[in-house]
Order: C-alpha cells, then structure tokens, then sequence
C-alpha cells in the first residue's frame, strides 16, 4: 500500500482487566500487522497487575499505543471508554489476550476502501489454548467439544442478518473491521450485558440497516485464546446476560412482530436453559423456578409441556439427567430420566 500518511487510520481498541502477562503479546500481533497506519487505545479497566507496567513500556516504544485507565466497570465500558479516545476512520476491537492474523488489517481496510457499501466486514476465527505462543502455534474452528466451525458467514444487510443475529452471534468481537460512521449511528456498546455486548452490537447493527459483508482468507483471521478465564466457558453468566439482552431487545431494540415472536420464543429457552446450568451445579430448587418460568412465557404447545415435565422433574433428577431431557425430544427424555432415577 502508500505510505501510512495517505491510508486510513485503524483505531484499534483493546480493554484489559489483569491481563498483564498476555497483553504483550497481543500488542506484537499489532506490530506485526502488514498495515501500519493504526492506533491502538489499551483501557486498563482496574487491573491490579502489571498491566500498567508493560504497556506504558510499550507504548514508550511504540507511539501508536496509548494507555487509558478507568475504574473497574468491566469490557463493555472499557470499550466504550477506548472508542471516546479514538480516532480513526476505522474501528477494530481486540481483547487483550487475543491476536490478529498478520494480514488482518490491511486486507479489510482493503476491501472496505474498495467497497464504500459495505460497512462491516469480517472474517473467521481460531481457537487456540492458553498455553499456545504466537502465530505459528496450533489452531481449531471452536472451543466446543465438536471441534465444528460455528460461524454461519452470512452478508448482506436486513432479514439475512436480523434473523440469525437473533438466533446466536454471527462473529467473535476481534473479527470485524467496522466503519466509523456505524458507531456514530449505532452508539456504544451496552456495559450492562457484559460478556454478550458484542453480540448486542452487531444485532443493533443490523436492524439499523448497515451492510454485512464475510471474506474469509488466510491472514485475516481472528485469533482467540481459550483458556478458564473465558468469559465464553462460563454458562450461567452467559445465559443469564443473553436473558438480559433479549429483553431490551424486545423493550427498545426490534420493531417487526416476526421479530418480537421468535424473540419471545429464545427468552424462554433461555430461561429453561438457565434451568439446567442450575441444576448442573446442584441449584435444584432455583432450577425449578426457571424450568416453570420457561414454561410460563412459552406459548408454544409442545415446548411449554416439555418445560412443564422438566420443572417436575428438576427437584429429583441429577443434572446430567435433565440436560439430556431437554435436549431430545419429550416422550423419549422423560422417559429415560424417570428409568434412570428408578436405578438409583
């Protein structure tokens, strides 16, 4: 490409909460970059490690990183924070222990240049374990136990993006390269529901009407460290956020009663799922309430029954037990549940 003066700034914004010991080498994926033109804003949002330490030695090297501090508020605020002091035509998020493939930045600023009716473009994800170092080590399409691609790498604008953005997230946070004038239109993230306020984000986004594109090629690649601390691997809290951003969906967010309908749909499987995560950690009671608060708010025949059966059986059976009955199919899961309490 030119010369870093005549290309587009890349604002890139990294919140970090005590990840000191990794976020050097996130901030070497930046420097490795084969586009140049960037800033990265780091928001240290309360760590009580060397985060301070090791970026400002950083940055001392390296003017395009800055270091912010704020009080601890978790990464949707940090988020938010790190964009107000941002200024580039382009935005890329990043989480402090993840990496960007070397080819990221250049290839979508690229493409978005290109392209001035896309708005957000991204690409896929890797996975790779906490012991994995660099951009040569070892990767996987999930954190799941299928090993599975997962990403459904949808483009466009509207129903191609509004339905499935309101099944599940589309892309990790790292993977899209977004315009500017998206987050002038769209506003910040929603700090109130953390870990999912990226999720949010790209479902506001949609209904807003920008524009989707997916272009996935080696090199662009988002690449996200699994490890205990991912606020992915954490169920309840996960259910429990998601339960809270489809009911401000459903308040403030979507307007088409097809929308509204399915919406309403996935709020009560979350709060039968929520269920299940209670029962698996021995909540058996608080399970209860859940299973019958699914059933409450499902107007479907055969899910509400389904929810009905689960909450009868929530008090007795382990929750090994009512996962699987609620995953296969009513006659046969309760069934099956109610042979294995009589073995035991």
């Amino acid at each position: 490409m030119g010369s870093s003066q005549s290309q587009p700034l890349v604002s890139v914004v990294v919140p970090s909460y005590n990840y000191g010991h990794l976020i050097r080498e996130t901030l070497e994926s930046l420097a490795a970059q084969t586009y140049e033109h960037w800033e990265c804003v780091v928001v240290d949002d309360g760590s009580r490690d060397e985060t301070r330490a090791v970026v400002e030695a950083y940055a001392a090297k390296d003017s395009r990183v800055r270091y912010v501090w704020q009080e601890n508020a978790r990464q949707g605020a940090a988020r938010n924070n790190g964009m107000r002091h941002s200024s580039g035509a382009y935005f890329q998020f990043l989480d402090a222990d993840d990496l960007l493939e070397t080819s990221k930045l250049e290839r979508q600023v690229e493409f978005l240049e290109a392209h001035a009716d896309v708005d957000i473009v991204y690409g896929n994800v890797r996975y790779f374990d906490a012991e994995g170092a660099g951009l040569g080590i070892s990767r996987v399409y999930s954190v799941w136990d299928d090993g599975r691609p997962w990403m459904p790498e949808v483009s466009g604008r509207g129903r191609v993006l509004i339905e499935p953005l309101l099944r599940n997230n589309i892309m990790v946070v790292n993977a899209p390269l977004v315009r500017r004038r998206v987050v002038e239109a769209v506003g910040e993230f929603d700090p109130d529901i953390t870990p999912v306020e990226d999720w949010d984000y790209w479902a506001r986004c949609a209904v807003a009407g920008f524009n989707f594109r997916y272009e996935d090629a080696e090199g662009v690649r988002a690449l996200v460290r699994a490890h205990p601390l991912s606020a992915s691997l954490d169920g309840r809290r996960m259910l429990r956020a998601t339960l809270k951003m489809r009911r401000a969906w459903a308040e403030r967010t979507l307007k088409e009663p097809k929308d509204l309908e399915l919406n309403r749909h996935l709020i009560a499987e979350c709060e039968g799922l929520l269920g299940v995560e209670e029962s698996m950690h021995g909540e058996r009671l608080k399970a209860t309430r859940q299973l019958l608060r699914a059933a409450a708010l499902d107007r479907r025949a055969r899910p509400r029954v389904k929810w009905l059966a689960c909450a009868l059986l929530a008090p007795f059976a382990s929750g090994e037990q009512l996962k699987h009955a609620v995953k296969t199919s009513f006659t046969g899961s309760l069934a099956d549940v109610l042979r294995g309490n009589s073995r035991q």
